[in-house]
């Protein structure tokens, strides 16, 4: 019943540029997400020189605005040795403490957004979008061949869940979104005989029945309605006629679900002569493990035909379970070519096996280990294919794992990956390793319910 989307669309110019957006060519992050990155170093930075500043309580919220950043900043850290002032490295220690023991506790609820600008152009409103968030998103245009206009937004956004600012934003500008980049973030694409902004062009464009719950966000795409009557082989009064239905569930790039489940038994559909319709539980896959390329996913429910009677559904409604990693740690390993390296942080070990170069390949093996194994280690190995590892400089500049990867063990509570970079520029001892592992995961109840869905 669920199943995640490939990269599929309408517009066959879109499908084959997100093919050479989806595979990273080039292994770089995509502009607006470089850009982020570039912003929040320059941020830990700021803080890191204020933390000798005088008077102290000035120094003391330089390092309660670090340690409120959370722990993706870990890797961006000095070296405690490298500031001159002794009150400056006694709360750098302070603030690196402070993030290993809480790790990156992940907002599991909507990212609120609040753009009241007039006149404010759609380059900044994207970066005010990225920086309220933290969601990656990508513009695509210039990729797709298409204007890469740069429209004046008049924005009345208050306290808004993330998925329904960015198409409000959308929508003004006369763009499209698209969920199926291939790098994990919202991209941002042209509407197809559709140009200008808002004023200029149709108000349609979102279609369909749209749900926000949560960072989630759940759309009715379509329904097929199929009556069969029969065949030579059975009874002509055998009616095996059904409905079926196709969702989108999206959800904020940020959260990196790992497994989502359809719970069958929460199924529920009446139409609208209160006449209930039962479900058809077939025998397709009711979850999914879930890979980070694209934050969405479809579901299809099948049902039994309503009654030719009924011109609508008055409710549809269902369930699923969201596996999601909580909280986040980040392993920094100083020379990535320097194998047999160590790191322990709460409940997970971190190791870097191996580091080999074969021409422009450099392969970086890596074993992950939780206390305890067993449930444990079943609770988290999923979101393990999930995780993210990046080479870094010392001036926090970063190349992202590009080449794929393989599980080479699994077994007495130990997990091990080789993960493959493609044609790195320097060498090896230019770079150290970044490894980010969930240190705890969390179910999330997600309920999707529409109203007075028309029948075909």
């Amino acid at each position: 019943m669920i199943r995640q989307k490939r990269l599929l669309s309408t517009n066959m110019q879109v499908l084959a540029c997100l093919f050479f957006v989806g595979t990273g060519l080039a292994g770089n992050l995509p502009l607006a997400r470089a850009q982020s990155d570039a912003a929040l170093k320059d941020r830990v930075q700021q803080l890191v020189d204020r933390l000798g500043a005088e008077p102290a309580d000035r120094a003391d919220a330089a390092a309660q605005s670090l340690i409120k950043l959370g722990a993706r900043i870990v890797p961006l850290l000095p070296d405690a040795k490298s500031l001159a002032n002794d009150a400056a490295r006694a709360r750098l220690e302070q603030v690196k403490k402070a993030l290993e023991a809480a790790g990156a506790n992940v907002n599991l609820e909507a990212t609120r957004i609040t753009i009241e600008r007039k006149g404010i152009r759609l380059s900044e409103a994207i970066a005010m979008l990225q920086k309220q968030s933290g969601n990656p998103i990508t513009d695509l245009r210039e990729q797709l061949g298409a204007e890469v206009t740069n429209p004046s937004l008049d924005l009345e956004i208050r306290d808004r869940p993330f998925l329904q600012a960015i198409e409000m934003v959308a929508q003004k500008a006369g763009v499209a979104l698209s969920y199926f980049t291939g790098d994990g973030s919202i991209g941002i694409a042209p509407v197809e005989g559709m140009e200008g902004p808002d004023a200029a062009r149709p108000k349609r464009q979102v279609a369909g029945h749209v749900q926000y719950t949560g960072p989630f966000r759940a759309q009715l795409k379509a329904c097929t309605l199929l009556r069969d009557y029969g065949t030579l082989l059975r009874d002509y009064d055998t009616d095996s006629s059904a409905a079926s239905f196709n969702f989108e569930i999206g959800w904020e790039p940020r959260l990196r679900p790992m497994l989502m489940k359809l719970k069958a038994e929460s199924i529920v559909a009446r139409d609208d002569h209160g006449r209930q319709i039962k479900p058809r539980v077939m025998e397709e896959s009711d979850e999914i493990n879930i890979r980070p390329e694209n934050p969405v996913t479809e579901i299809n429910l099948t049902l039994e035909a309503p009654e030719r009677s009924a011109a609508k559904l008055a409710t549809l409604a269902f369930k699923v379970e969201v596996t999601v990693p909580s909280a986040l740690r980040m392993f920094t390993f100083s020379k990535v070519d320097q194998a047999g390296q160590v790191q322990k942080q709460g409940n997970v070990q971190v190791a870097l096996k191996s580091f080999e170069v074969e021409e422009q390949v450099w392969k970086v093996g890596v074993e992950i280990e939780y206390a305890g194994g067993g449930p444990a280690m079943e609770s988290y190995q999923q979101g393990l294919f999930n995780n993210r590892i990046w080479l870094q400089r010392a001036d926090g500049s970063r190349f992202l794992q590009n080449g794929g990867f393989s599980n080479t063990t699994s077994g007495d509570g130990k997990v091990g990956f080789e993960y493959l970079f493609v044609d790195a520029p320097g060498k090896p001892g230019d770079y150290g390793l970044v490894y980010e592992a969930p240190s705890k995961v969390e179910v999330l109840p997600v309920a999707v319910e529409f109203r007075d869905v028309k029948l075909p």
